[in-house]
């Protein structure tokens, strides 16, 4: 019986050292959504940062005629309003979504800030509230 115990207890001592040594999962997903100013409309535009191979996905979730796009502001943060990338989905409402990958470091902070414009010319506005996430 004591043979049992002592091959129980190496088996746990073996997992929780397997468990110490595997990446944490400390990742935080985030959806935005952009201000609509068409009637009908919830949103003009979604965007979502997957913290499982930091990926962002912009949807245009409105038929109005603007693209969506999504500000991202990455750790360490942008002060005055400022942020990192911005990344436009031209494919309109009945489109595909785009979808970019990135590779940041676990624990990074990454917000976001969804909103709607014209692709061709950059003036953008609509702007939902910014919301952040970690990677």
């Amino acid at each position: 019986m004591r043979k049992f115990q002592l091959a129980g207890a190496l088996v746990g001592a073996v997992a929780l050292v397997g468990l110490a040594n595997s990446p944490a999962l400390a990742g935080t997903d985030v959806t935005v959504y952009g201000a609509s100013l068409k009637t009908g409309c919830s949103y003009s535009s979604a965007a979502h940062f997957s913290s499982y191979g930091e990926v962002f996905t912009v949807y245009d979730k409105c038929a109005e005629g603007m693209s969506a796009v999504v500000k991202v502001d990455v750790a360490p943060y942008q002060s005055g309003g400022g942020y990192d990338f911005a990344i436009w989905n031209p494919n309109g409402a009945d489109g595909s979504p785009v979808t970019v990958n990135k590779s940041y470091a676990e624990g990074t902070g990454v917000c976001m800030q969804a909103g709607s414009g014209e692709y061709r010319s950059g003036e953008w506005g609509g702007w939902g509230y910014w919301s952040c996430g970690a990677a």
